[in-house]
């Protein structure tokens, strides 16, 4: 087209110049072909001379070179070259720019004039100044009509002038012609079209037939045509081809020229491609395996030397460049253009293939990829899973360097691509699909990853990789709310952000719930027996915590403030403090945490921080107990001196002693910094916070052993200089727990304070006797341990722990065997100097006292000592079970070693003398499972003793020998016959089951026969009735018990000679089933089965829980079937019954549940026991009840299934019967028992959920399921009533669920969920007939209920639930914004989150539907009322925008939880997204509303006004309420309205959008206008994403994201349908902020465009229409130039012949183009002809004859633009015209009436 400007496009060089390329080289991405012969391949490579040489480089300065001394020319003045003079007739006036010195000048001449006065230059008109403008406008103003006339007069000229020059007319454009050439002729013709020197009007004079379609790109690549003239030779082509196809009248048979030609271009692209792969190859590399490097080899390839391949390189990038010219032409229809390239790309059958299409076509149009979310989408998806295929082709050769080099581009360029497309559209990369199956990829393209990786790629600007992270993050939470990897999808709302005080309390209960969480986590491992694990020095438990991972998740890895780190060692000393964790472990978990951290670097001051933080923490619990306010009981007092001290938290003083003892706390600095403070000053010591620091200084222990100076100090610090108060109270307290040791140890107080076994302990050689009668009194003995608590309760901490660690310790160590002589009277004693005579019921007592000091590291340190130093084999089980029993403490302080290494020690002493004592190996065994690391020849050797036996002296082929000697034991049951009768029945182990089997029943006959004989049910009875508190035994009750153990100690030693593990549970379990004289003593009164059966469990003969498992509950099982049968038919023998049950309760009590010997229970009753056990058995017994019933819910399962037998049985029997009491005796001890409280404690929802929530139908699996819930919830000590209420009164359900919220915090929050979940099972197991579940009777007769469930009707059991629901709401919706109430209103919001994972179905259900039911809101109420979730403000009180806000935020939290379980049916799901879209409906009708309401920053109501006021103009609307206001008559009728702001409406639309979002899936299955209706829901979403109420005009961007990335989800799903659908709202658009509008558009269906037409009103006016403003019009407009092939027309340098006026494509009167007379100016005359031929009549002759000669000759400009000097004449004389001798110069590219 003439006259139009051709862009340069900046990737590609200009256009005028050729495209020939002498090196052919243009970079193609993926490596050369290798090829076998050198030679060829460094072919035409110029050699290069060497660095190293002599010879100088071309151009290169060198010595070597010979240098000519070029002689001095004569300066003479040259023209400037490639210039041309001012005037080619006037040479005189020389070149412009320059004024060089001319002979002659008259400034030149030296005359008198000059030099005396100066050059004087004359002017040539002697008045400069004189003008004849003010004598004509005088003479004017004289008559102002001639003025006027001549001004009217001068406009009608110019009007006339202006209406004449003006173009009218249609265009008179004519395509060229093509002519047939001959091939010389069309070869030249083609030559000068590629050359770029001829016009392209001359050109188009004769343009040749013979080329077209494909054949014509392929011409136009060989020759190497520059764009601008290929196009236009390709336009010239295709509108001919159009003129044919028209007079053929074939147009509508066929597509358009865009279309065919289009079609055209890629066919020729792929032909090439073709050329790359073989034709068998068409899977895309995504699909197909990518070949190796040898298999390249042999890969057809288009070039097999350098030269091909450099054709082939040229042909593929001018093709590629050419296709982008004709693309932004207009020439290529765009759309299928597009869609070819994807399409190409994604079926790229090799890496090379893909590579050559990215580089070569894609690259170039990523911003037309942009325009649209669908072609982006194809192309992202196209990109990643090429980039997934080579990186596990690369991952597959990654010793292969040679294919890591080969396609590290390729890699490259992938990621670069996607990274480009990444940083300009973010949005496109909102796929969830995508990019939940390729997140990782994406987050190492995009991410900030740190891997070795990331080293090789090429380095980007900080900012971009910043940008482009903090966009992936974005992306990565955009796409996370649709894929629900996202927990919680919280609103974002950047109007409502927290202020910093809210902040600052979630960061702190952040911390809080993060270090009680860390501890809690391993707290649940520490707590069991066989939690802890060993790794090498430390701690690790079963999930792989350490103390150096709690560490590093408390305190992180970087150094933290200290403000923080006090706040973390608050947390974490209130944590080790509170009453709501059990067990004294806690204190020494968190040492070991704070030692982990204070070793791990800088440990002084680390430790000197911590110092201060606890002391810190000290003086905020003095501070805490006062704020309290607590009554002062006298019993809390501790005399001081002078003043009585209230006692302060037990807790604290306890965790501070383990603090100090580890020396992580210093005695000495607190009471320094007492004394700095001035807390120690008399005035000071009244104030009750100094007395608890008083208090702490006196409770406080100090090392051992504590320096003078320091103990003086503390004397000082508390009582001053006085000397005698410390007597009157620690030294008092001292002497009474060494009273009581010596009581306990030996019986009675000799009265030597300062020894503890007395006088006659230096002289003793062995240990003291356990079977005398003296022992079994003491070992039956209880009083005394309980004096020992009552005074313990009495004194201070430091006082308990001087007894313990220093004297009672000292005094144990001292009780060795002394170094004698030996004489005739002890020459048989095997004295041992330094042994200790320790024996079990000395060693058990005085880890008693410990254990009730709760002093543990004394207990390690005697056990070690003791294993060390005693010889009693029979005390080796009692230290093994200490060490197992304390197991949890020595690995917390980081014992193990110490532990381990003593036990192996004592192994191989015993080893060395011949003894092998089987417990250790088995300890041993154990260490190693736990994670004890051994070298192999340790391992060997223990496995090696492991399977030694002792010699067998028995005849064990003989069954009487059994009798004979166990009668013989019966006579004489002392420790030397057992040894004797031990080794006579020895047996081999192939023998062990039959011979230790007879061994038991000889036993048991022996026992009912002694026991018949010496009347032993009697006397155990008559003990038990006459309450004998003295703890003496009859002779005959004494020896039956001496033979007990005999018998028991007996079996224990053949099992452990004969078996690996010493243990014979089948044996026993046998015996005790289908032995007769077992069941006929069961049946009888105080049988003496279940004492001899305990006795074999705490000899370890038998498992504690397989004796629970395999025969109490299998008896009671027995007992409930048969008072079943006793109910229904009465047939059963009710007194054998009894007594068989009574016996397997004092076998379950002394199994479980008794520690001692004491009967008396809390209410003052007593239970019936008529056996005792000794001490040290109760001891074993307690740590075989740990490890085996306590140590996992697995563990704990016998106790629940022994709980259900009770109540089956207590449920069968009648309220007449003697068993029913006992029975519930027994379940209420059962539940009192200490560790099983504390094991259920520990996993309060496992225990829940397996014990108590399972499913019952039948009524009386009801009621048997409700008493399990009573048991359940009494277990956990979670009763719902206050203790002053009593048993009759039953508060509402209301209320106890107020109780259970009230007492949430992060310390309880398990136990409370429990107890919530009980109150509901209660409430689903209603059956009419309310029973108070804490009833203490739950055990009795539940007939009378069974009765009046037949006679009463069914009550409504939906009411609880109602009243649960509606308080479940009314809480999680309260909005808690106080700041005192911010950080407890999260903690409750975070319980019921974690209720909702544990709450039953049918409560589930009962929620969601009233949550549906409020999001549905009143079917009387109208917009916006209807929108919100409930009343937020009583009627007519304002409403609190702030306080719906957190409401609406609370309701969407807590339903996405409770959606999340996946309850409901897909059918049910349907019908929410129904319910959710009718009510997104009803946000339409105020689209007009939000816009006043955004404009005018007004509620809804006075919106909604103003437009009926103005009929619904929108500016008129928001001018009204700015400038005037609404009418007071109006304003007064708006009183009672609520207040709503557009913030409100956006917060109650972005919820329901948001429930939605879990259901988008479905809605995708679903998309049909019968289900889900995809359509309807782009219909409804996308006016509102256009409106304020979304983006808020640029205020809601989050808001507008969140929303857009709904509406691409669903556009994704229904391409065609839901595009059309767009297509039609493209209006809609026009309406949304500048920063939205490009982000929306995407969305929309891809729009073709054209750089000239887009951004014009030129369509509309080529087609004849109205120009419009309408953009869908416009688009229309555009669309239909482009189809009817308008761009083929406008040919540049082109004009019909003969010109015409209107000679344009375009027709120039749409541009009010004017007729322009073809002269020259005056300065292009005066260069032509001088300035005397300035008329331009009169001919002139260029002074210069050798030019006119010349046809063409080149010249160029200061600016490198090539000029062309021709002859007019030439062309006249071969068009027939009289030549011309006026030479014309013009650029070569210049068009026809451009000026140079």
């Amino acid at each position: 087209m003439t006259g139009r400007h051709q862009p340069q496009y900046t990737r590609y060089s200009s256009s005028n110049s050729s495209y020939s390329n002498a090196s052919g080289n243009l970079n193609i991405p993926f490596p050369p072909q290798n090829s076998n012969n050198s030679s060829q391949q460094n072919h035409g490579t110029p050699n290069l001379a060497s660095p190293y040489s002599t010879s100088s480089s071309p151009g290169y300065h060198s010595p070597n070179v010979q240098r000519y001394n070029t002689p001095l020319k004569k300066y003479s003045l040259q023209p400037p070259p490639r210039k041309l003079p001012l005037s080619r007739t006037m040479s005189s006036l020389g070149y412009p720019g320059m004024f060089p010195q001319k002979q002659g000048q008259e400034e030149d001449n030296l005359t008198e004039q000059n030099v005396r006065h100066g050059f004087q230059d004359k002017p040539v008109v002697s008045n400069e100044h004189t003008c004849a403008h003010d004598i004509v406008y005088g003479k004017l103003q004289d008559d102002n009509r001639l003025l006027n006339e001549l001004g009217s007069f001068m406009v009608q000229v110019l009007q006339r002038q202006n209406n004449i020059a003006t173009i009218t007319g249609p265009s008179s454009f004519r395509a060229p012609i093509r002519t047939t050439l001959i091939d010389s002729k069309r070869e030249q013709w083609m030559q000068e079209l590629a050359s770029g020197l001829t016009p392209l009007r001359k050109l188009a004079r004769n343009v040749p037939h013979g080329f077209k379609g494909e054949k014509l790109l392929d011409a136009l690549a060989a020759k190497q045509v520059p764009l601008l003239r290929a196009t236009w030779y390709i336009k010239i082509v295709g509108l001919s081809e159009m003129s044919q196809r028209s007079a053929s009248n074939a147009t509508n048979t066929m597509d358009s020229q865009s279309v065919q030609w289009t079609s055209t271009v890629t066919s020729h692209l792929k032909r090439q491609l073709n050329e790359l792969a073989p034709n068998n190859q068409n899977n895309p590399p995504s699909q197909q395996q990518p070949r190796s490097k040898n298999q390249h080899d042999s890969t057809p390839k288009p070039w097999l030397t350098p030269e091909s391949r450099t054709r082939f390189e040229q042909r593929w990038s001018y093709s590629v460049r050419l296709a982008r010219w004709q693309y932004f032409e207009g020439l290529l229809n765009q759309r299928t253009f597009l869609k070819w390239t994807l399409d190409t790309l994604g079926a790229s059958t090799s890496f090379e293939v893909l590579w050559l299409v990215l580089t070569g076509v894609i690259q170039d149009y990523i911003d037309e990829y942009k325009r649209n979310r669908t072609l982006s989408k194809i192309l992202i998806e196209i990109l990643i899973k090429s980039y997934s295929a080579l990186v596990q082709y690369n991952n597959r050769h990654v010793q292969d360097e040679n294919i890591k080099s080969a396609y590290y581009g390729l890699e490259k360029d992938i990621e670069h691509t996607l990274q480009s497309l990444f940083l300009s559209t973010p949005d496109m990369f909102v796929v969830p699909k995508l990019y939940h199956q390729y997140r990782n990829l994406f987050e190492i393209i995009f991410g900030q990853q740190d891997n070795a990786k990331k080293e090789n790629t090429i380095k980007q600007p900080p900012n971009i990789r910043h940008v482009m992270s903090e966009y992936w993050i974005m992306i990565k939470a955009r796409n996370e709310v649709f894929c629900g990897t996202l927990e919680e999808n919280e609103m974002r709302n950047n109007n409502n952000n927290n202020d910093t005080r809210q902040a600052e309390t979630s960061e702190i209960s952040g911390d809080e719930e993060r270090v009680v969480h860390v501890l809690d986590s391993i707290g649940k491992n520490a707590d069991s027996s066989v939690g802890l694990l060993l790794n090498g020095e430390q701690w690790i438990d079963i999930r792989g915590h350490s103390a150096q991972s709690a560490s590093k998740a408390i305190f992180g890895t970087m150094r933290i403030e200290s403000f923080k780190f006090y706040r973390l060692i608050s947390i974490m000393c209130q944590w080790a403090t509170s009453e709501s964790r059990y067990g004294d472990w806690k204190a020494y978990l968190v040492t070991s945490v704070l030692l982990a951290w204070r070793d791990k670097e800088r440990p002084q001051e680390r430790n000197d921080l911590l110092q201060d933080a606890l002391i810190r923490f000290l003086d905020n619990e003095t501070k805490r107990e006062d704020i309290e306010g607590e009554d002062i009981n006298t019993d809390d007092e501790y005399q001081l001196g002078e003043y009585a001290v209230t006692k302060s938290n037990h807790s604290v003083i306890y965790l501070f002693d383990i603090l100090i003892r580890t020396r992580l706390f210093s005695y000495q600095k607190y009471l320094l910094r007492l004394i700095a403070r001035g807390d120690l000053e008399p005035k000071r010591r009244h104030i009750p916070q100094v007395q608890k620091c008083l208090y702490h200084l006196a409770s406080f222990p100090l090392l051992s052993p504590a320096p003078a100076y320091l103990l003086n100090q503390r004397h000082m610090a508390l009582y001053g200089l006085r000397t005698d108060t410390i007597n009157n109270t620690e030294a008092e307290i001292l002497d009474k727990l060494k009273r009581i040791a010596r009581l306990a140890l030996t019986g009675f107080d000799h009265g030597d304070v300062d020894c503890l076994f007395g006088a006659d302990s230096k002289e003793m050689t062995q240990s003291m006797p356990v079977d005398s009668v003296q022992s079994f009194e003491l070992a039956f003995l209880d009083d005394i341990y309980t004096e020992f608590v009552n005074t313990m309760k009495s004194t201070t901490r430091y006082s308990l722990l001087d007894f313990t660690s220093n004297w009672l310790l000292s005094e144990v160590k001292r009780f060795v065997v002394k170094s004698i002589q030996i004489g005739e009277d002890n020459w048989r004693v095997m004295t041992s100097p330094g042994s200790s005579l320790l024996n079990t019921r000395q060693f058990v007592a005085i880890i008693t006292l410990l254990d009730l000091s709760k002093d543990y590291l004394s207990i390690i340190e005697l056990s070690l000592w003791v294993l060390e130093k005693s010889n009693d084999s029979t005390l080796y089980p009692y230290v093994i079970d200490t060490f197992r029993k304390y197991s949890n403490y020595w690995k917390l302080t980081n014992n193990g070693s110490r532990v381990i290494n003593a036990v192996w020690q004592k192994h191989l002493n015993t080893q060395s003398r011949g003894n092998r004592e089987r417990c250790m190996m088995m300890y041993m065994v154990q260490l190693v499972q736990e994670g004890y690391q051994i070298d192999d020849t340790l391992r060997s050797q223990l496995q090696q003793d492991l399977q030694i036996k002792a010699k067998l002296r028995g005849r064990y082929n003989k069954v009487e020998l059994i009798k004979s000697e166990l009668t013989q034991l019966s006579n004489d049951p002392s420790f030397t016959t057992i040894q004797m009768v031990c080794e006579s029945l020895g047996a081999p182990p192939q023998l062990a089951t039959d011979w230790i089997g007879a061994i038991l029943e000889t036993c048991g006959e022996i026992l009912s026969n002694v026991a018949k004989e010496k009347s032993i049910a009697s006397e155990a009875s008559a003990t038990t009735t006459n309450n004998n508190t003295d703890n003496t035994l009859s002779p005959a009750l004494y020896e039956f018990h001496k033979l007990l153990r005999a018998f028991a100690q007996l079996i224990s030693h053949v099992a452990n000679q004969t078996l690996l593990t010493g243990q014979i549970d089948e044996i026993v379990i046998h015996w005790l089933c289908n032995n007769a004289i077992v069941l006929e003593d069961m049946n009888q009164p105080c049988s003496w089965v279940p004492v001899f059966l305990a006795i074999l469990v705490s000899y370890n003969v038998m498992n504690l829980d397989n004796t629970i498992k395999r025969f109490a509950l299998l008896w009671f099982e027995q007992v409930g079937h048969e008072c079943q049968q006793y109910q229904t038919n009465g047939t059963a023998e009710e007194g054998r019954l009894v007594v068989f049950c009574q016996n397997l309760i004092v076998l379950v009590r002394l199994l479980i549940i008794q520690s001692n010997n004491n009967t008396a229970r809390m209410e003052g009753e007593t239970f019936f026991m008529p056996w005792k056990l000794r001490v040290e058995e109760y001891y074993r017994l307690e740590v075989q009840r740990q490890s085996q019933l306590a140590s996992s819910l697995d563990r704990i399962e016998p106790m629940f299934a022994l709980m259900e037998k009770l109540v089956m049985i207590a449920t069968n029997l009648p309220l007449s019967s003697s068993l029913l009491q006992d029975l519930v005796m027994l379940r209420a001890d059962l539940l009192q028992i200490g560790w099983f409280r504390q094991a259920c404690i520990r996993d309060l929802n496992g225990v829940y959920q397996r014990f108590a929530a399972r499913e019952a139908e039948a009524s009386i699996e009801k009621r048997m399921k409700k008493k399990m819930l009573c048991i359940v919830d009494e277990l956990i000590g979670g009763s719902l009533y206050s203790e002053r209420q009593t048993i009759d009164t039953n508060p509402d359900f209301v209320d106890k669920l107020r109780r259970v919220f009230s007492n949430v915090s992060q310390w309880n929050e398990a136990q409370c969920r429990v107890q919530i979940n009980l109150l509901l099972d209660n409430i689903s197991l209603s059956d009419g007939n309310y029973q108070n579940p804490n009833n203490p009777h739950i055990l009795g007769d539940d007939v009378s209920m069974m009765d009046s469930m037949s006679t009463m009707p069914t009550a409504n059991n939906n009411k609880d639930l109602e009243s649960f629901v509606y308080f479940f709401y009314d809480i999680v919706l309260s909005d808690g914004k106080e700041e005192r109430e911010h950080a407890k209103a999260q903690r409750r919001f975070q319980f019921f989150k974690n209720l909702i994972h544990e709450i039953r179905e049918p409560v589930l259900l009962e929620l969601l539907n009233h949550g549906s039911h409020l999001l549905e809101g009143g079917e009387d109420q109208e917009f916006p009322e209807n929108i919100l979730l409930m009343q937020a403000t009583e009627p007519g009180a304002m409403f609190d925008s702030c306080k719906y806000t957190y409401r609406a935020k609370a309701f969407l939290n807590i339903t996405q939880h409770m959606l999340a379980e996946n309850i409901w049916s897909n059918d049910q799901k349907i019908e929410l997204v129904k319910t959710i879209f009718k009510q997104i409906v009803r946000f339409k009708s105020g689209l007009l509303v939000y816009k006043v309401m955004q404009g005018a920053n007004v509620c809804y109501s006075d919106a909604y006004h103003a437009l009926q006021l103005v009929k619904n103009n929108v500016d008129m609307a928001i001018a009204l309420l700015i400038t005037e206001g609404l009418p007071e008559a109006v304003t007064n009728d708006l009183i009672g309205d609520k207040k709503l702001s557009l913030q409100d409406i956006r917060t109650s639309l972005l919820i329901r959008l948001r429930l939605v979002v879990p259901f988008a899936s479905l809605i995708w299955e679903h998309p049909k206008e019968d289900e889900c209706d995809i359509l309807d829901w782009i219909r409804v979403l996308v006016p509102l994403l256009v409106n304020p109420v979304v983006h808020g005009n640029g205020s809601q961007e989050r808001f507008f994201e969140f929303t857009l990335d709904f509406v691409s989800l669903l556009v994704d799903v229904l391409k065609k349908a839901s595009l059309s659908l767009l297509g039609s709202m493209q209006n809609e658009s026009a309406a949304v902020p500048a920063m939205f509008h490009g982000r929306v558009k995407r969305i929309m269906p891809f729009l073709a465009h054209n750089v000239y037409l887009s951004n014009t009103k030129m369509a509309s006016s080529m087609l004849g229409l109205t120009p419009t403003h309408d953009p869908q019009q416009q688009q229309q407009h555009v669309e239909t130039c482009l189809e009817q092939c308008k761009p083929w027309e406008w040919l540049e340098d082109y004009a019909s012949e003969p010109p015409h006026d209107n000679d344009a494509p375009i027709s120039l009167s749409l541009f009010n183009a004017k007729k322009a007379k073809r002269t020259d100016s005056t300065y292009v005359r005066w260069f032509k002809f001088g300035f005397e031929g300035a008329s331009g009549t009169k001919e002139h002759v260029s002074s210069t004859g050798e030019r006119a000669s010349q046809k063409y000759t080149e010249a160029t400009d200061e600016n490198g633009f090539i000029f062309i000097i021709d002859d007019e004449n030439n062309d006249e004389e071969m068009d027939g015209q009289p030549p011309s001798s006026i030479p014309k110069k013009r650029r070569a590219d210049m068009e026809e009436g451009e000026l140079p």
